[in-house]
């Protein structure tokens, strides 16, 4: 049980942060909380925190430079990369995913932003690997086209008529980005993105890559049945990037924020198309963008849950308050982002 946070919202952000930084400590000291914590309005830092390690050894203290995978996280950056490419006139996001994907024409009328949205109807292929693939060997996203073409398991349902969150689509949205641009996924995040923006803490890395390019990689754990924390960290599913191989730090998702707030990457205006919900074919809006979850006309979010990892990303457009939560012991309380949010979203809650 989480204990609550008790915080005057009257009070100065510094002394706020004061019984904040109180609170997470308490939570770790009772083991119920290990990671990164930063909250920023207008792009200043009014606290952060680390609490706990990086390793199983307890050696390595959790660092604001700490690189954690982000999981489901990493589909705003894949939702990016399509957007520039779209900007740059490389593909439109209404064009059809077997444009680029041939051997899938099985799943015919299934566009890009289809993908995006989660209303594909692709069929899961984690499901799919569990089934099928020798769990001996790392499947990567090619391996995913070419088990999905093999097998031809049948869509959840035509395309634009559901919503149903989805791996698959932004697996194989790893595969249209290497077509299109001739780079990997993770050479073109590295020279598109994360040096563009000073984020050196971040990389697209599995165990698909051939080296760790992160200089504090942290491991993610969960507690056995007796309390001992022990190792929770990556699966033969992770040779895939496009849905969740993305590391980062809470500076650098600080950075993000403030990239997407100001158009580093692209113009404003494009980059708020993520902000905009996807629709069904009756017209239904799904209450998700791109790569983003749409919370309130003014606050988006998004989580990742993998193995020991759970990350969480929340964000006030108008008000410009951003809540960074990364964790790497399961389970994760989301109390723990509810109270941080109340505390200082200054009245916005969700």
């Amino acid at each position: 049980m989480i204990p609550p946070l008790v915080v005057d919202r009257r009070l100065p952000p510094q002394v706020r942060a004061n019984g904040v930084a109180d609170w997470l400590w308490e939570i770790y000291r009772r083991n119920l909380f290990s990671g990164a914590v930063l909250i920023a309005k207008v792009g200043n830092t009014v606290f952060e925190g680390q609490y706990g390690y990086a390793d199983l050894a307890d050696t390595a203290p959790l660092t604001s430079h700490s690189s954690f995978s982000i999981a489901s996280l990493s589909k705003q950056f894949t939702a990016m990369a399509m957007l520039m490419l779209a900007h740059g006139g490389r593909l439109k996001l209404d064009d059809a995913m077997a444009r680029y994907l041939p051997e899938l024409n099985i799943y015919g009328g299934i566009t890009i932003k289809q993908m995006l949205h989660h209303t594909s109807g692709l069929p899961d292929y984690m499901e799919l690997a569990d089934k099928q693939w020798d769990g001996t060997r790392v499947i990567t996203a090619p391996d995913v086209v070419a088990m999905l073409a093999q097998f031809r398991p049948p869509p959840q349902f035509r395309a634009g008529d559901e919503f149903a969150y989805n791996n698959t689509g932004y697996a194989l949205l790893e595969v249209i980005l290497s077509r299109v641009t001739g780079s990997s996924y993770p050479d073109f995040m590295k020279r598109e993105v994360f040096d563009r923006l000073g984020m050196n803490d971040s990389a697209a890395f599995n165990l698909a890559s051939g080296e760790c390019p992160l200089r504090n990689r942290v491991f993610g754990f969960r507690k056995s049945l007796f309390g001992k924390k022990v190792l929770s960290d990556l699966n033969y599913l992770d040779g895939v990037y496009g849905d969740g191989g993305i590391y980062s730090s809470t500076g650098d998702l600080l950075r993000w924020d403030a990239a997407l707030r100001y158009g580093t990457l692209l113009p404003v205006a494009v980059c708020e198309q993520a902000y905009s919900s996807g629709r069904l074919n009756s017209g239904a809006p799904t209450g998700y963008g791109l790569g983003w979850e749409i919370i309130s006309p003014d606050v988006v979010e998004h989580w990742g849950n993998w193995e020991g990892f759970t990350a969480h990303i929340r964000r006030d457009l108008r008000q410009h308050t951003l809540l960074v939560v990364l964790s790497n012991l399961t389970p994760y309380h989301d109390a723990i982002s509810n109270e941080l949010w109340d505390a200082f979203g200054d009245g916005v809650s969700v």
